[in-house]
Order: C-alpha cells, then structure tokens, then sequence
C-alpha cells in the first residue's frame, strides 16, 4: 500500500513554506520515524518523519522549493515488517581529545552534557529574544 507524505498543516498566518533539507531519494528505504525532509516558514525549521516504513517513491520537491499546506511531497510504499532488513546500528566512537602530554578518551556522558548545554543556552537566548521583541 502507498502512504501519501504530506507537508504538515500550517497556521492561518502562513500561506507557504520552503523544503530546507530533503534527507531521502527515491528507491531509498526508510524506517518509522526517520526524518524525510525540513520545512521552513518564516519563524520555525519542522522536521517531516516518516508515518510507516518502506521505500521512498515519487518524490516531486527539491531542496529550496515552495510547498503548500499539506500539499503530498512523495509516497511511501509501505513494507510488512517481515519485509524489512534489520535496522542498521551505527557504531559510536567515543569522542577523543588530544593533547600534547596525555590522550585520553572523553566520556560520552560528558560530550551529552555539553550538548545539552548549549541547546539550554541557546533557548534561553532566543526567550530573550522573543520577550524583548514584543
């Protein structure tokens, strides 16, 4: 069966958005909840994910494009889950930082933590924002 994928609804304020970033081609395989494409509107970047899994079929967008409000952008054609390979996992190295008299390896912990700082940072900047402009 194909599943229509369609650009999410917009607001009543938004008429039209651009595609930001296609992740997937045709013949591609995808998985339930693998992102398929950013849409940009003048305030927000939306991730669009995939409903199903299966192969990526007639997708008639390109990076840049406009889109409409929940205008269909590509087709899904949807696979048992006996049909699919097994999800490939990807080895994570462990980040490394050299120095000039010890090499040791940074804990994954610590690398997450400073991640998530910088969003923190980086929301908190943008409420600022948000509350200065109004």
């Amino acid at each position: 069966m194909n599943i229509d994928v369609k650009v999410p609804a917009f607001p009543d304020s938004i008429r039209t958005a651009d595609i930001a970033k296609l992740y997937v081609s045709e013949g591609q395989l995808v998985y339930a909840g693998d992102v398929l494409f950013d849409v940009e509107t003048e305030k927000v970047v939306l991730e669009v994910m995939a409903d199903c899994s299966g192969i990526i079929e007639n997708i008639t967008i390109a990076n840049g494009d406009p889109v409409n409000s929940e205008q269909v952008v590509m087709t899904v054609k949807q696979l048992a889950d006996s049909e699919m390979p097994a999800r490939p996992t990807a080895q994570q190295p462990q980040p490394r930082v050299n120095d000039s008299e010890n090499d040791f390896i940074v804990s994954p912990w610590l690398s997450k933590l400073n991640k998530s700082l910088i969003i923190a940072l980086a929301v908190g900047a943008l409420a600022i924002l948000f509350v200065l402009g109004k």
